[in-house]
């Protein structure tokens, strides 16, 4: 680990781990074995907005995020070293001139009960954005405030030159509220997309509707019955072109996807194991099977973007840079069951019955292809970028 470990609610402010030294061994010898591994792989510079507002569970999710690409950063097959800087928007905002919030005034709880309204000052100071154009006063230093108020939506927001890879991860608010440091993180999206066109973006389940809302108008809404745990999702015909040799070798797994055999195990039982989930998996290569946490969606596809998972679960943007899930790819069982308490709030099951949480616990222990879509994201991180009337081929085709 190469910087604190340690979170409260109010601080750190970012962060920054190296996957690959997250498990740490006994030995020099195989401390110098994985050197050795990681000196031919590519490193790649990942942010991560966790934007989920006074929650007690921010560094259990940070640290799903951390085991995906420590397994991923460890897999012979990903040539990739991801470096991964965490942010917490939600917990550190800065709306207006005198500075950050009281985290219990009016309008600046971001909890999903919360229907408080911003002050219109700091609304609108949000909103007009920070463009370094004249203000409409057109008075003496009107480009200063404008910088100003560009310096003060970035505040504690990654800086796009430092990064291969922007994600916008989930939360635990309606997106569609105007607290403050839910429209500060929209007219982060915004300058990002105006002043560095070709950064690569992903969106994870809160994310993956902002975006869709922030940059090509998707609308949000409700569910009938909101997901959890480990659910199968179709791909479409350009989801299958997209993540095309990733299905056909769908056997051969990441090793956090994969079962872990208990001690006991002989080694023909694992191969017996292998052999039935290669079988499984390849039954099933019109689907992806990912971690669900949500009781919104997408209803509507964004202009400008195509459907990679039908009903608008994986979008991705015409110019190849934006990529949106609404699955959790990061996300594992020991991550997933610290939210199991939402199948009786959601879905009205008696947790009281031990056969109940049993069959929650089994969604969510369900195998998954978390690591492995990562590690398609990561190769989509290094493909082009088409800009405006360039005829340049991708690396694949919709």
């Amino acid at each position: 680990m190469t910087a604190s470990t340690d979170y409260s609610p109010r601080g750190p402010l970012h962060h920054e781990v190296n996957p690959h030294q997250h498990n740490n061994t006994n030995t020099d010898e195989s401390n110098t074995q994985h050197d050795e591994n990681q000196t031919s792989k590519i490193p790649l510079r990942i942010a991560i907005l966790l934007n989920s507002y006074r929650s007690p569970h921010i560094s259990s999710i940070r640290d799903s995020y951390t085991r995906c690409f420590t397994s991923l950063s460890q897999s012979p097959t990903c040539r990739f070293d991801p470096k991964l800087s965490f942010f917490y928007p939600a917990d550190n905002f800065y709306c207006c001139p005198q500075g950050p919030h009281n985290n219990d005034q009016d309008g600046c709880n971001g909890s999903e009960s919360d229907d408080a309204s911003l002050s219109s000052d700091c609304s609108n100071e949000l909103l007009r954005g920070s463009d370094d154009s004249e203000s409409s006063d057109g008075g003496p230093g009107s480009k200063a405030r404008a910088k100003a108020r560009s310096r003060r939506i970035n505040e504690f927001l990654p800086d796009p030159a430092d990064f291969d890879l922007i994600v916008i991860g989930g939360g635990n608010a309606d997106p569609r509220k105007r607290h403050a440091w839910i429209l500060r993180v929209h007219e982060f999206i915004r300058q990002t997309r105006r002043e560095w066109p070709r950064k690569k973006m992903v969106g994870v389940c809160w994310g993956h509707q902002t975006l869709g809302m922030v940059m090509g108008s998707g609308e949000v809404g409700e569910m009938g019955r909101p997901e959890l745990g480990v659910t199968d999702s179709k791909l479409t015909p350009a989801g299958l072109r997209f993540f095309n040799d990733r299905i056909n070798n769908r056997g051969q797994r990441p090793p956090s996807a994969s079962p872990s055999p208990s001690p006991s195990s002989t080694t023909s039982t694992s191969a017996s194991t292998a052999e039935k989930d290669k079988g499984e998996n390849n039954e099933k290569k019109s689907s992806l099977r990912l971690h669900q946490h949500h009781r919104r969606q997408l209803v509507s596809t964004p202009p400008n973007f195509h459907q990679l998972l039908a009903n608008n679960e994986c979008l991705l943007s015409d110019d190849n840079s934006v990529l949106t899930f609404q699955g959790h790819p990061e996300k594992d069982a020991k991550a997933a069951k610290l939210k199991i308490r939402d199948a009786a709030r959601w879905w009205g099951w008696d947790l009281n019955d031990q056969k109940v949480v049993e069959e929650v616990k089994e969604l969510m222990e369900r195998e998954h292809d978390g690591d492995w879509v990562w590690e398609r994201v990561l190769e989509w991180v290094w493909e082009g970028v088409k800009e405006e009337g360039e005829k340049r081929e991708l690396e694949w085709k919709l």
